[in-house]
């Protein structure tokens, strides 16, 4: 096994379980909390988390590319200089984003239904400010391919999380609600994890060095990919607050509207994005040979244009079938999973339609990650801005219409509408070669029959609840593997017999 697979291999092994962790997490809460409550929380960690996006998005990504080529020169005090200008920045935002935060709590509490969300947000501000130290380091030593251990300090922040959580919920010396627990744990496992970073980091030889080389560089490259992943987070945000908003003016009141939003954020769309798991681990082991290639597409400097165009169509190919193995499971069985894993058949409904939204939500991540990757940051914050504007609209004028339904239409047409503009822009250098079109008609095809199975197995024997799901749940997986197999799509076998054309840059 090879470099790449190996990479590949420990990076979704870890991602896969620290997201199974996190899911089990998800399952607590649910269950531990009222769907009021998660919809406070949600509402608080969707601000959170354009906080952490501003913080540090951009910063680790181009700090990870710059100490990758320094590692490559052996220039240890260039590295120091770049990751000593990375946690200055991340300082200074923090710092800002403190001050509003402990300052105006005021402003917070207009935006926010529940005044329990700008309690919570204060609660994870030691979270924020340890989370940056701990991606700036993150990002040093990615770059220099440390993948094992950038992997299992995520998986250990995320089981010492649950560890934290559950203790904290079964003691009473604490007088806290269960929404600011929730918050804490998060303060506490990020401060462990970031102590453990900067540990490792120091005993594999890292220093900080005089910051003033790097400082300008770095603010410079990273902008925009710090802009493109704040709009990202600022929508989020914006959908938490408007959401419940727009409910309560259609007849909703404010524990109904949070229910609702909680429900759909905590319950629903935690599922939908399994996927998304086996997308980035694809993304963080392929990227960087994208980018080695070509870091600035538009400037003419490529090395080799077949062997980026072959990586290019393999990774929206494998990402298609990656991001539909579980679509019939979801599309046929979404009430009674739901119903099992967080007693609520509600979130189960939304399931079964928000199924739709996955592979054009799969697509639109790997192709915003390639256009990151070869220059075009700005152009993929165009495009998401244009898809965004849809979602916008749907939750703005909907909810009226189809209620929070408007969230799951307003996710698919955002999706669907990122992932053709991004294919338009490959498209236009040359990049595409379209052959993930019959890859997507053979896979709408399995979808449909797999689904089709799975409803009536399950109904042939919903008398006994548990065994039908796992029956049909199982027989669902295995008849999308089979058909994946029968058709001879998703390039397995160029994945296991012909990885020389993706890994030693030749073209396929």
């Amino acid at each position: 096994m090879n470099k790449f697979f190996k990479a590949m291999f420990c990076v979704t092994f870890f991602s896969v379980a620290t997201r199974a962790f996190g899911f089990l997490l998800k399952i607590f809460l649910s269950r531990n909390m009222s769907s009021t409550m998660l919809g406070s929380y949600q509402v608080a960690m969707s601000i959170f988390g354009v906080l952490m996006t501003f913080v540090s998005s951009g910063i680790p990504v181009v700090l990870s590319r710059n100490v990758s080529y320094y590692h490559g020169e052996k220039n240890k005090n260039a590295i120091g200089s770049i990751v000593s200008s990375g946690l200055i920045l991340t300082g200074i935002i923090c710092a800002l984003a403190s001050i509003i935060v402990i300052f105006f709590p005021n402003l917070l509490n207009k935006l926010f239904t529940s005044n329990a969300s700008t309690e919570m947000l204060l609660i994870l501000l030691p979270a924020l400010i340890f989370s940056s130290i701990y991606e700036v380091l993150r990002g040093a030593l990615w770059g220099e391919k440390e993948f094992f251990v950038i992997s299992i300090t995520e998986f250990i922040e995320q089981v010492l999380r649950i560890v934290i959580i559950i203790l904290l919920f079964k003691t009473t010396f604490l007088d806290m609600s269960l929404t600011n627990k929730t918050a804490l744990s998060l303060s506490i496992a990020c401060i462990i994890s970031s102590i453990i970073v900067t540990i490792i980091y120091f005993k594999k030889g890292g220093k900080l060095y005089n910051p003033k080389p790097e400082l300008k560089k770095l603010i410079k490259t990273s902008s925009p990919i710090t802009a493109v992943r704040t709009v990202s987070s600022v929508v989020s945000s914006i959908i938490a607050i408007i959401i419940p908003i727009k409910l309560m003016d259609y007849g909703y009141s404010s524990n109904e509207a949070l229910s609702e939003f909680g429900i759909i954020m905590g319950m629903t769309f935690p599922l939908l994005m399994i996927p998304s798991t086996l997308i980035s681990s694809l993304a963080v082991t392929i990227i960087p040979s994208i980018s080695e290639q070509s870091n600035n597409i538009d400037s003419g400097n490529v090395k080799d244009k077949n062997v980026l165009k072959s990586k290019i169509n393999f990774s929206i190919r494998t990402t298609i079938v990656f991001s539909s193995l579980l679509m019939p499971m979801f599309i046929a069985l979404g009430g009674p999973i739901c119903k099992f894993v967080f007693k609520n058949e509600v979130a189960g409904h939304y399931l079964s339609i928000a199924a739709i939204a996955m592979i054009p939500m799969g697509i639109s991540q790997i192709t915003s990650s390639m256009l990151n990757a070869i220059g075009l940051e700005l152009k993929s914050l165009k495009n998401y801005v244009i898809s965004a504007s849809l979602l916008i609209f749907s939750i703005l004028f909907l909810p009226k219409y189809i209620g929070t339904y408007s969230l799951i239409v307003g996710h698919f047409l955002m999706s669907l509408s990122s992932s053709i503009l991004n294919i338009k822009m490959l498209a236009k250098r040359n990049l595409i070669d379209f052959s993930f079109i019959k890859t997507m008609l053979i896979m709408l095809l399995t979808i449909l029959i797999s689904s089709l199975l799975g409803f009536f197995v399950f109904n042939l024997l919903s008398k006994y609840f548990i065994f039908a799901l796992f029956f049909s749940s199982t027989l669902t997986l295995i008849s999308v593997f089979f058909l994946i197999y029968i058709f001879n799509i998703a390039d397995f076998k160029m994945v296991i017999m012909r990885n020389k054309d993706i890994l030693k840059h030749k073209s396929s």
